[in-house]
């Protein structure tokens, strides 16, 4: 019997679950750098007399060197990414990913590509002073500047890929290394022959779970050092002309930056997890308050560090908290799965080492960070939980040219004002034309292509309907059905439940699920005596 109460509740419903890393970032620095001091006697044993840019510069122009000749070695290129477009956020990997690992099956330690970019990194620089006799000498000092980074993209033997590791090409010589959890668990499937199947970065499917719970387990600092050290040692050097080397005063202590541990409940059924997913987010208003997410984290409150915000997964809810400048959350990503990953991007606050060989330790407290929500998210009411057909007003369709088109929100200000307009009693007689609704909206529409857009997503549902060989617009009896309960619902319903909310006291609110679980009941019935008086057939 597992121990964790959302599982044992929807056990039924579950196809399988595992616990892995997902991203992991480890950032190298050489501690004797992090003084000014410590630099100027490295440059005095390397045999530099003086202290200056142009010193530094040729420790740069070998790393270079180095990097470039290896390049060549292995035929992989180089790319400058400001001139291929540039991007932030994962574009450099989404990248690699496309141009070079889907083209990749092997098994080996495999080169992909380089790629160079300039980012401001904390680095030293020398400035030249005058004496009050007319003597020049030259100060070291710490300051930001752009410095190139090299992004040497590969598939490792041993972790999967693509992994990359990032050289900063200027003294203090900070580094990098990355790798996701998935890569590595895939990779040990196809060394075994277990048959699987992903969606995007998930097991959705896989013919031995157990196995996969123990892969996802195997991974440890120990293992991750060794492979930054193989890596390190081919590309860290410093050329000479006919050889490259490196400094005993040129190695790096790495330490964990970002931690990501996630837990994965893979259900039999993508509607009743979409369902499930939404009954769900009913409790998040709880389980953000600073309390609620100490406990989750096991640690003592601390009020000024904690929030919570709502962000979106193609359209699909997830609400992130954040506690010591570490992070939780919860998200149905693709509707085949729940996922609850723990981000630890201060090991510290949480009681945890930072240096990489601690690396497990990590995932044993993510997973009982994810284990704690999970447990507080456990108690459902089940019968409101819906496994038929998905709802076309909420859910993303796709139109006659198999194109998708996203729902209609009406927590945006001109999609609920255009709704509104529909409604009235003169469009019901003549129809309406896009340019009417222009003039009508223009403080919330600056023109007719933004009409156009909202009114497309209700033309594919069956809203509202194009008269056959006319320029005109009506609205159907479906759509004049969804139209008045989703205006009442919004107008009548969610908006001053939620404005309770936020008004009452957090000591107010909730501590047990099942009174929440009463109240939406009575809200129900309330809600169905309703449309029954007004004889409403939705």
């Amino acid at each position: 019997m597992n121990k964790n109460s959302f599982i044992n509740q929807f056990v039924e419903n579950i196809k399988f679950h595992y616990t892995s890393f997902d991203r992991v970032l480890i950032r190298g620095y050489i501690l004797n750098f992090f003084s000014v001091a410590c630099v100027a006697r490295f440059l005095k044993a390397m045999g530099f007399s003086r202290q200056t840019n142009g010193v530094m510069r040729i420790l740069t122009d070998q790393l270079n060197a180095h990097i470039s000749k290896q390049a060549l070695k292995y035929g992989i290129q180089i790319h400058w990414w400001p001139s291929m477009g540039g991007g932030v956020n994962g574009a450099k990997l989404k990248f690699v990913e496309d141009q070079y690992a889907c083209r990749f099956n092997g098994q080996g330690d495999h080169l992909f590509c380089i790629i160079t970019d300039r980012e401001n990194v904390r680095t030293v620089a020398a400035r030249e002073f005058t004496t009050k006799k007319g003597r020049k000498h030259q100060v070291l000092y710490k300051c930001n500047k752009p410095v190139k980074q090299y992004y040497i993209y590969f598939h490792d033997s041993f972790i999967g890929g693509p992994c990359y590791l990032k050289i900063s090409s200027y003294l203090p010589f900070p580094c990098e290394f990355y790798f996701n959890g998935h890569n590595y668990i895939k990779l040990q499937l196809d060394k075994k022959g277990i048959s699987y199947k992903m969606k995007e970065n998930a097991f959705t499917q896989v013919s031995d779970p157990e196995l996969l719970n123990r892969i996802a387990q195997e991974i440890d600092g120990k293992m991750i050092q060794e492979r930054i050290n193989f890596w390190m040692n081919r590309f860290f050097k410093f050329d000479k002309g006919t050889y490259s080397t490196r400094s005993k005063h040129l190695y790096h202590d790495w330490y964990l930056t970002q931690v990501e541990v996630c837990s994965n409940m893979i259900f039999k059924s993508a509607r009743y997890c979409t369902s499930l997913f939404e009954r769900l987010l009913d409790k998040f208003s709880r389980v953000g308050l600073p309390d609620t997410i100490a406990r989750i984290f096991s640690r003592r409150p601390a009020r000024s560090s904690s929030k919570s915000f709502w962000r979106l997964y193609d359209n699909n809810a997830c609400i992130k908290h954040w506690f010591r400048g570490n992070a939780i959350k919860q998200y149905n990503k693709t509707g085949y799965y729940i996922r609850t990953e723990t981000s630890i991007n201060n090991p510290k606050s949480l009681g945890l080492k930072k240096p990489v060989l601690f690396l497990q330790a990590c995932l044993w407290y993510g997973l009982g960070c994810n284990d704690r929500l999970l447990n507080c998210c456990a108690d459902v009411d089940t019968s409101t939980i819906y496994e038929g057909e998905a709802d076309p007003f909420d859910q993303t369709v796709l139109d006659h040219k198999e194109r998708k088109v996203t729902p209609p929100d009406l927590r945006k200000e001109r999609q609920l004002a255009l709704c509104e307009e529909l409604l009235k009693p003169k469009y019901a007689v003549n129809g309406f034309k896009t340019a009417e609704l222009q003039r009508t909206l223009s403080a919330l529409f600056g023109n007719s292509a933004q009409i156009r857009y909202e009114i497309r997503k209700l033309v594919v549902r069956n809203v509202i309907v194009k008269q056959k060989n006319k320029s005109f617009y009506r609205v159907t009896d479906t759509g004049w059905k969804w139209l008045w309960a989703s205006i009442t619902s919004k107008r009548y319903f969610k908006n001053p439940v939620i404005s309770a909310t936020f008004k009452s006291n957090s000591s107010n609110n909730p501590t047990q699920p099942h009174i929440l679980e009463e109240g939406l009941g009575l809200i129900n019935q309330g809600l169905s005596q309703i449309t029954q008086g007004l004889a409403v057939n939705m």
